[in-house]
């Protein structure tokens, strides 16, 4: 099995990319009448569990119970799925909440409008056992693949403890599992990357450990979903369909663990024992989760705090050109009313 299928945020290389759509699944019975009526809507994906929900709203019905004939296509390469939302070929897409903030500086045409699932200790910080915490890592040598959730994730830790890229030896590798391997060779004193090689790393380094995860860091890395702008705005119910659909198939896999597990299995393309295993380290969000995170339960939404200083840092590392108001790009209406 390929690493990406493990792996979301591995991109495919070339401008060449493959849409695999979800069709001929079977569906419950609709109370939205035959086929014909409902909405067309295409969602965008790549192979990772943490997509999963949306195969069992296809299966279940759910789409169809909300007026929505979906169809799911799986688009691994980055730049392919941003050109299928801006030109709608595609009328939803997902994306890390890092990505988002870069893509949205960059202009695309695209609107946050629900957090899909938070990493669940997927992610994590490798190092050596005289390091206890954050602080520790000032003058040590970070190896981390450049621009990715797991750069982002290293940034945002430092800062919160006050310390600067200055402060630390970062050494920029290809990819995740490079910045393991550089750990493990003893090229680097710490390193950030995901599962397995966080456990593999500091299995075979006799004085490794694992210094965090994203399981004790919620709400850092995660995926949103995000609509064309302009679809939104011309199709409020469809949107509120696609946050409903999503929100009832959580529930049902909730309920029914085993037959959604192999729903999700089916549509994404592996066997059961590797869903398992992608499910160890990811946590899907439900509508309460949404309402706590976007701040509409009277509180500070933590999506509000991390947005903009995600977009911050992208531009202190020079990624983008200048920051966009996260009120501009995200719109919580359809959460906030979804159900009166």
């Amino acid at each position: 099995m390929k690493r990406r299928k493990f792996l979301k945020y591995t991109t495919t290389a070339g401008a060449a990319f493959t849409i695999a759509a979800c069709t001929n699944r079977q569906t419950t019975s609709s109370s939205s009448g035959q086929a014909g009526s409902l909405e067309d809507i295409k969602i965008a994906i790549l192979t990772w569990v943490g997509y999963g929900p949306f195969f069992i709203a296809k299966e279940q019905g759910f789409f169809e119970q909300y007026g929505l004939n979906a169809e799911i296509l799986t688009i691994e390469d980055s730049a392919s799925r941003r050109t299928a939302l801006a030109n709608q070929t595609v009328q939803f897409s997902i994306s890390t909440l890092d990505m988002f903030a870069i893509e949205a500086a960059q202009g695309i045409p695209a609107t946050c409008i629900m957090k899909l699932n938070d990493s669940y200790g997927a992610d994590g910080i490798i190092t050596t056992q005289d390091v206890s915490g954050i602080a520790d890592l000032r003058g040590k040598s970070i190896a981390v693949e450049q621009g990715s959730p797991s750069h982002f994730f290293l940034l945002y830790l430092l800062e919160r403890e006050g310390l600067t890229p200055d402060d630390v030896q970062i050494r920029y590798v290809p990819t995740a599992g490079d910045a393991a391997v550089t750990f493990a060779g003893n090229q680097a004193d710490a390193a950030v990357t995901w599962e397995p090689y966080v456990s593999q790393s500091v299995a075979e380094k006799e004085n490794g450990k694992i210094l965090l995860t994203s399981r004790e860091q919620l709400g850092l890395l995660l995926d949103l979903l995000t609509v064309n702008s302009d679809y939104a705005q011309s199709n409020p119910e469809a949107v509120k369909g696609v946050l409903k659909a999503w929100f009832d198939a959580v529930a049902y896999w909730e309920e029914n663990p085993e037959p959604s597990n192999a729903i999700m299995a089916r549509g994404l393309g592996v066997d059961e024992q590797e869903l398992a295993e992608m499910l160890k380290g990811t946590k899907f969000s439900d509508y309460d989760e949404n309402v706590s995170y976007f701040g509409l339960n009277g509180e500070a939404g933590q999506y509000f705090e991390v947005f903009p200083a995600a977009q911050e840092i992208w531009l202190g590392q020079n990624l983008i050109e200048k920051t966009v108001s996260t009120e501009a790009v995200t719109d919580t209406s359809f959460l906030e009313n979804l159900y009166s």
